[in-house]
């Protein structure tokens, strides 16, 4: 397997950042099961992690080959994918910037039907929110666990946060609010493009994880919506003994293979 760990200059975030890629190769450490196209798919990590956390926590290089995926992981730090009214601008990082220097740099795929987004919690949130808003550049969606309202975490898990100031400082003032929710994001989306536009959405959720509820109702909303929305949960917490099978299922839903 091939495995680049970089460094790009970022206008969005004018800073420095830190991105890990996995290349598919010929090595045989692993064989694919699919063979006739390469796909892309950027990955975010959660709340309090960075760019390493799949390649630490996951078997996502070994999956790469299986699948036959260049794998993109940019670092997010805290700020649930979002362009902060004062500072950096992660959105624009992720959704516009970043591909444009893959495919400048690595000749990846850039077409819609060869690139996919994918997360766990708060990057479950960025994934969706960035696949709903450029549902021209994302065929499918991927939210493991995701933070589906951030009002919630304010509300019920405070201790991930340092306080309603940052919230404010990735929200604006007050803090988030309805429209931060990713199933506002939907309806405006749907509005902008219609539902027929909008990438697949796949979200996982395990039986025992708080956000259970919040995942579910969120898939039933996007559904009645009209958007190509799954939902599927079974015993499992929130952590990465869950998401790795996870995230397999949901490179299996990309390449279009069924469930094993």
């Amino acid at each position: 397997m091939g495995t680049l760990s970089g460094d790009f200059y970022s206008r969005s975030l004018r800073v420095t950042q830190h991105v890990n890629i996995i290349i598919p190769d010929t090595s045989e450490d692993f064989w694919t099961v699919i063979d006739d196209e390469l796909r892309v798919l950027y990955l975010l990590h959660g709340l309090g992690s960075n760019a390493d956390e799949w390649v630490r926590f996951s078997m996502i290089e070994a999956y790469a080959k299986i699948y036959d995926l260049a794998v993109i992981m940019p670092d997010g730090n805290r700020s649930f994918y979002q362009n902060m009214g004062t500072g950096p601008r992660y959105f624009d990082w992720i959704a516009y910037e970043l591909p444009s220097i893959v495919h400048e740099w690595l000749r990846l795929p850039q077409d819609r039907e060869h690139t996919f987004i994918a997360g766990e919690s708060m990057g479950g949130y960025g994934a969706l929110r960035i696949a709903l808003e450029r549902p021209d550049a994302f065929a499918g969606c991927a939210a493991l666990s995701s933070v589906t309202d951030p009002q919630m975490i304010g509300r019920e898990f405070p201790d991930l946060m340092w306080g309603m100031r940052e919230l404010e400082a990735i929200f604006g003032e007050g803090g988030p609010t309805e429209k931060d929710s990713i199933i506002s994001y939907a309806r405006d989306a749907v509005k902008a493009w219609g539902a027929d536009a909008m990438p697949r959405i796949m979200q996982v959720v395990g039986d025992d994880d708080p956000f259970k509820p919040s995942v579910k109702a969120l898939a039933e909303e996007l559904g009645e919506l009209g958007l190509d929305s799954s939902f599927e949960s079974w015993p499992g917490r929130h952590d990465f003994m869950f998401w790795n099978g996870a995230i397999e299922r949901a490179l299996r839903s990309f390449c279009g293979l069924s469930q094993e």
